[in-house]
């Protein structure tokens, strides 16, 4: 077993480069420096532009994983370690293929969120649970917390390795979600380390959504 520190992985969030959220980089590792997040994914929708930046300006303290959160047909999907950007409105089964294709990990995000359109929802999730790596069984900006039991649930029966987001995108809510894992390098390692972690959590305000939803609205009222 390695002795040496684990990592804190914010796993899921977002940046200025998801339309729906205004947190430059250069404060995003403030905030990471701050609560003590060692590693970071960032999973911007539709674009991985932020995450190749982040990874370039960040310090030596700071692990980056350059991911995107996809919109695909039937829903949201993670990729991580990706080289190139997924295109959005793919069929869900073509967009875990072509996140493959790259090397990457596919997580599942939010998929039982009654409230999110961008959910897969459970008959989704089931229909796919054998070409996923990971789901997201805590997804702090969920509303129904029934809703983090069902992909548990799901989780559990279908033998999918759990973890957890923040899905960050205002500064509050970075750290609120951590998967605590053992160093790793490629890939690989972080699927095995992914499946042995052990998560630190706890669910952000609703007050959240209001903020994300008037942020959509700025380029609108900016117009008139």
């Amino acid at each position: 077993m390695s002795s040496a520190p684990l990592w804190r992985c914010e796993l899921h969030c977002h940046s200025i480069y998801s339309r729906d959220c205004r947190v430059p980089l250069e404060q995003l590792i403030k905030l990471c420096e701050k609560r003590n997040i060692t590693c970071i994914a960032l999973t911007d929708h539709n674009e991985i532009a932020g995450a190749v930046a982040l990874a370039k300006i960040a310090p030596a303290w700071l692990k980056v994983i350059v991911g995107e959160e996809v919109a695909s047909r039937e829903g949201d999907v993670i990729g991580l370690f990706l080289k190139e950007k997924i295109p959005a409105r793919l069929p869900l089964e073509e967009t875990i293929a072509a996140i493959r294709a790259q090397g990457g990990v596919v997580l599942l995000p939010h998929p039982t969120d009654r409230i999110r359109h961008e959910a897969v929802g459970a008959e989704v999730a089931e229909k796919v649970a054998k070409d996923i790596d990971f789901i997201e069984t805590f997804n702090a900006r969920t509303v129904l917390r029934g809703d983090n039991q069902s992909a548990k649930e799901i989780a559990e029966k279908n033998d999918i390795p759990q973890f957890v987001g923040s899905d960050a995108h205002t500064p509050s809510e970075y750290g609120h979600a951590l998967n605590l894992l053992q160093p790793f390098t490629t890939p690989a390692e972080f699927i095995e380390s992914l499946k042995k972690a052990s998560f630190v959590s706890r669910p952000s305000s609703v007050l959240v959504h209001f903020n994300t939803a008037l942020v959509k609205r700025i380029p609108y009222l900016r117009k008139h």
